[in-house]
Parts: structure tokens; sequence; C-alpha cells
């Protein structure tokens, strides 16, 4: 059966992240988070909370002559976002890039994904400052580059 293996690569990156030593004080969450508790440091994972962005996308190009498997590649958006309880940027806008070089170190450990991908790399990567009610806040969106086969 054809299936694509973003789905799979979302949960791998999870569970890598989760994993991750140097993303230990790092909530990382699959997607939205729901809970009402206010979150210091958090790495989301298909998820950068824009209501108008989209959170994944694939590009599918034949491969090989039997045309039994395609070549997919795909990105994945996550979001790196800290608060703190002042208003001055610095501190969150350095611990944000803390946190996306963990996560580049993770994926340049594991290029595969525990399997899941031939490869997958750190892409472009944006950053958003506020100050919020709650003080403030940077976000550092950041894409996950994949290829791999899908699934037959």
């Amino acid at each position: 059966m054809w299936s694509s293996k973003l789905p799979a690569a979302i949960s791998a990156l999870v569970t890598v992240f989760g994993a991750s030593e140097g993303l230990a004080d790092v909530k990382v969450v699959d997607g939205p988070y729901s809970s009402q508790q206010t979150l210091q440091e958090v790495l989301s994972v298909g998820w950068t909370g824009g209501d108008d962005e989209t959170d994944a996308e694939s590009t599918l190009l034949s491969e090989g002559l039997g045309a039994m498997v395609d070549r997919e590649q795909f990105t994945i958006r996550c979001a790196a976002a800290v608060l703190r309880g002042t208003d001055d940027l610095s501190g969150p806008r350095a611990r944000a890039y803390e946190i996306l070089a963990a996560a580049g170190d993770v994926l340049a450990g594991d290029r595969t994904l525990r399997g899941t991908v031939m490869q997958a790399k750190v892409g472009s990567h944006s950053l958003t400052q506020s100050l919020t009610p709650q003080g403030a806040q940077a976000v550092v969106v950041f894409e996950v580059s994949c290829d791999a086969f899908t699934g037959r």
C-alpha cells in the first residue's frame, strides 16, 4: 500500500527531540499544545503557532523505471519558543537559538530519524520577538527538510 513518510517523520522528530539530553529542559510537543499551563520553553514539532501557516508540505517525484515507490521531499515546520518574565528580549532570543542548535545537533547525529527517512536536516529559520503580558518572548520557526521514499 502506498503511503507518505511525512506522518512517521513527525513522530520520529518528536521521539528524537524528546530523548535528547540537549533538550532535556524543553517541553517537546507534537503539534499544538492545548494545556492552559504557561510554558517557559517549548519545541513544537509540526506546528508553528500561526493560523495562516502550513505546518508541513510534501513534493512527490517518480523514482526509477518500475514506479513502485515515489521519491518524497518534504518540509516539517517546528517552533522553538521561549518566554521570560522580563522585558529583556536578549535572553529569550539567545535561548531560542540554543534550542535550535540542540535540535540541529540531534539531526546531525541521526540524519535518518531512526531509519524513517533517507536524510533530515535543518533548513531555513526565522525569528519573531514580542512583549506579551507574561514577558518577553522569542520564537524561532525552523524547517526540517527531509528526503525519503514513499512506503509500498
